[in-house]
């Protein structure tokens, strides 16, 4: 047995460590300062969300009360916080891993951090469309309610997955994936759907999508058990249907249309404690 090749290979790996033991304390103390850097401007950039009450800016919108709708419980500004730290320590943990001559793993995060506008992207898009579908959902459930159809809530259920589909496809093409075939079958599908569906209600259920797109807005703006004053009526809102909102009053409950509860001053109290 020839023991210098041994001897030899042994010392080529034994000279490798060595070799690779500076680069690796290099990509530590660029990965630690990465992390602390993207930890910084992570906490900066909520600090100035909060201090400019940005959450309650978008509040405004409708946009945070759909968002917890869908599941979406934390709060916008930390949200975006967390996606600057990602991409700051994404950054630095490629030029890190290339420091320490991992190549081929760089090459690999390079690929995720170009992946993820697209996916932040695509992410808006589906929440959005999840907003819209909900939306929709609820506003052909309404009109159909309205219009005395037995079957509203299925109706409304099958309009909102229609709707999902497409915001689903959506995203998708957004991420680069080839979605025009589809894009044009489901497009054609629900403009189909929604004409029948039109046809069906007739114009005559235009005051009752009146009312349901004032719930909709209502809903975001008064909670319930929220005092308020309107007209003659102090009391608190007890419950926001379709096409009308319940007041309760110390002499009993009072049923206002949405649109008109929407379309009148109406004075919001602090809640009593």
């Amino acid at each position: 047995m020839n023991f210098q090749i041994v001897l030899d290979a042994l010392f080529k790996i034994f000279n490798d460590i060595v070799n690779f033991i500076p680069n690796l304390v290099n990509g530590l103390i660029i990965l630690l300062v990465g992390y602390l850097v993207a930890r910084g401007a992570s906490w900066l950039i909520g600090f100035i969300l909060r201090q400019i009450k940005f959450d309650p800016l978008v509040e405004r919108t409708g946009i945070t009360g759909a968002l917890r709708g869908l599941g979406v419980k934390k709060p916008l500004w930390q949200i975006t916080a967390q996606i600057v730290y990602i991409f700051l320590f994404l950054s630095f943990l490629i030029t890190a891993t290339r420091f320490m001559g991992l190549a081929a793993v760089a090459r690999l995060l390079e690929q995720l951090l170009d992946l993820m506008p697209k996916a932040i992207a695509a992410t808006i898009v589906f929440l959005l469309g999840g907003i819209v579908s909900k939306f929709m959902g609820d506003l052909v459930s309404g009109v159909s309610k309205g219009a005395g159809l037995g079957y509203a809530n299925r109706l409304g259920t099958v309009v909102q997955y229609l709707t999902s589909v497409f915001v689903a496809v959506l995203a998708l093409g957004v991420l680069g994936i080839d979605t025009a075939l589809l894009v044009t079958t489901i497009t054609i599908s629900i403009a189909a759907f929604g004409l029948a569906l039109g046809l069906a209600l007739g114009l005559g259920a235009r005051a009752i999508i009146q009312h349901v797109l004032a719930g909709y807005y209502l809903r975001q703006r008064l909670p319930i058990g929220q005092p308020i004053v309107f007209a003659q009526i102090r009391g608190e809102v007890g419950a926001i249907s379709g096409v009308n909102t319940v007041v309760n009053t110390a002499e009993g409950s009072v049923i206002i249309p949405n649109s008109t509860l929407l379309e009148s001053i109406v004075q919001t109290l602090p809640a009593s404690k």
